[in-house]
């Protein structure tokens, strides 16, 4: 028998489901607790003791709007170093420029702007400036900065110079988290380097959510996979939240940056950037049982065709 679990994680309760086949065997609604994974715990102890058999589902769902509330509430936010390779030209429009102030000094550590890039048609711009990335990694070693924020011009049709740069920061800082923009977004810079921004000053929380998420699995003696639910209707593994949080914003980007931001053009094109043209039409109410539903375990596909574990 297929058994999973969806949750939800609302502003107010926390909801859990069981699902055994297509029948739902179990629910139950506890209140969201501010570090929210005290919820989940309780609310799967609950679950557990109502229906036993939770112990033995085969996969966990969870959606969740904490990504999207630490943006909107400027909180648990990383400081990011924003890498740009596109010089001599793209110096007009820096990265941050058309981020909402609070929400850029918040979260703007550095930025460098480097000599490199293509062309449209994959040619190099001018050599890619090696030596200036070099010293830009050690400054960002040397300030304690987490997390690297990595956009090229036009890199998604030609991506050597992010990857090179993101080699140079992992010999000079290991620990550092990068994110680089032609994994997330599409041709346009500005919208593909907003993208990558925002993944980037969501990475330690996302690190710490999804382990906190996993941990509440196991003390509730579930040991089945962990999936977070996406913007668009699919889910991906925990595991792959932690890299790209930027997917994980159960109401979609376009909603939840909505409130960050006074530009509805902007937001239409950070959310396309970030993978999607149109945030999720779930209802809140029912994403749990959305999420609980969207994953298929004989085919390990999403509801959309897509590979549950996919990410753009």
């Amino acid at each position: 028998m297929r058994r999973r679990i969806g949750i939800d994680v609302g502003g107010t309760n926390t909801d859990a489901v069981l699902l055994e086949e297509d029948a739902v065997a179990a629910t139950v609604k506890t209140p969201t607790t501010a570090d929210v994974t005290t919820g989940i715990t309780r609310a799967l102890a609950a679950l557990v003791e109502q229906a036993p058999g939770a112990r033995l589902a085969h996969a966990v769902m969870i959606g969740t709007t904490h990504f999207t509330n630490a943006v909107v509430q400027r909180r648990d936010l990383g400081r990011v170093a924003a890498v740009r390779i596109g010089l001599p030209s793209g110096a007009s429009l820096p990265p941050f420029v058309d981020w909402p102030e609070d929400l850029a000094d918040l979260v703007r550590a550095e930025v460098v702007m480097l000599e490199g890039g293509h062309e449209f048609d994959g040619r190099p711009l001018v050599p890619f400036d090696t030596r200036g990335m070099r010293a830009a990694a050690r400054r960002i070693r040397d300030a304690g900065i987490r997390s690297v924020a990595i956009a090229a011009v036009f890199s998604p049709l030609n991506a050597s110079g992010e990857e090179e740069a993101a080699a140079i920061l992992r010999e000079e800082c290991p620990d550092v988290a990068v994110t680089l923009s032609h994994r997330l977004g599409r041709i346009g810079l500005l919208e593909r380097e907003n993208a990558a921004l925002l993944n980037a000053c969501l990475i330690e929380l996302a690190r710490t959510t999804t382990r906190a998420f996993t941990q509440a699995l196991r003390a509730s003696g579930i040991a089945a996979p962990l999936y977070l639910t996406q913007n668009d209707g699919t889910v991906m593994l925990a595991e792959v939240a932690e890299a790209y949080p930027v997917y994980s914003f159960a109401s979609g980007p376009t909603n939840s940056m909505r409130c960050a931001t006074a530009s509805p053009a902007r937001l239409t094109t950070w959310s396309r950037s970030a993978g999607s043209a149109r945030s999720s039409a779930c209802p809140i109410s029912s994403r749990w049982a959305w999420a609980a539903g969207a994953w298929s375990e004989r085919r390990g596909r999403s509801a959309s065709g897509r590979p549950a574990w996919a990410t753009a």
